[in-house]
């Protein structure tokens, strides 16, 4: 029988993640990063004291991939440094090189 998650209470960060600064938190999940090649082109950018983390990805990961890599990812920052973290991407423009040579410009 499948298990229905929706009534459970999201974790919250605890008062060691709160307690830290913002350059502590990001240079903790960077040498957690560090620990594996999988992570090498990610870079956290923002580590907010609701557990909120934005990593840039530097390099093209397959659709196929990126969503079982960042829920790993997750797993480990949650089970090595806080549960209550949960893992964003940085929102990237558009890189259709045919749309700019079209001269066509998405407004946000």
């Amino acid at each position: 029988m499948i298990e229905n998650y929706s009534t459970q209470t999201t974790p919250t960060t605890t008062k060691d993640w709160t307690d830290r600064s913002v350059e502590e938190r990001i240079k903790l999940i960077s040498n957690e990063l560090k620990k594996n090649k999988l992570y090498e082109n990610f870079e956290p950018i923002k580590a907010p004291d609701n557990g909120q983390v934005v990593i840039r990805v530097e390099k093209i990961i397959p659709a196929n991939e990126r969503g079982l890599l960042l829920l790993e990812l997750e797993q480990k920052l949650k089970s090595n440094i806080d549960v209550g973290i949960t893992i964003w991407c940085e929102p990237v423009g558009d890189k259709s090189k045919l749309r700019k040579l079209r001269g066509i410009q998405i407004n946000s």
